[in-house]
């Protein structure tokens, strides 16, 4: 019975020293992020208040697909760098 007390006691301690070395989330402190990879992304084009010609069409959809690729890359670099820094 005394064995099982040193033990359980051993346990503890070790625990809580565990729980101890711990840095706590206002400790933690994270390098900023590229500031090329925080940039926000483009809003979708405005379309005029009136109907507009196929030619209209394809230029702005042309124009939001590119600033969706764009953002698409910046979110995969941020996500990257992420990765990086918690493999630290």
């Amino acid at each position: 019975m005394r064995r099982c007390t040193i033990l359980a006691q051993v346990f503890a301690a070790s625990v809580l020293t565990g729980c101890a070395a711990s840095p706590g989330a206002d400790q933690v402190h994270l390098p900023a992020p590229p500031p090329s990879l925080t940039q926000p992304c483009d809003l979708p084009v405005t379309l005029p208040d009136r109907a507009i010609t196929q030619g209209e069409a394809e230029t702005f959809w042309g124009r939001d697909r590119s600033a969706l690729r764009a953002c698409a890359g910046r979110q995969k670099g941020l996500a990257d760098w992420l990765a990086a820094i918690a493999s630290l």
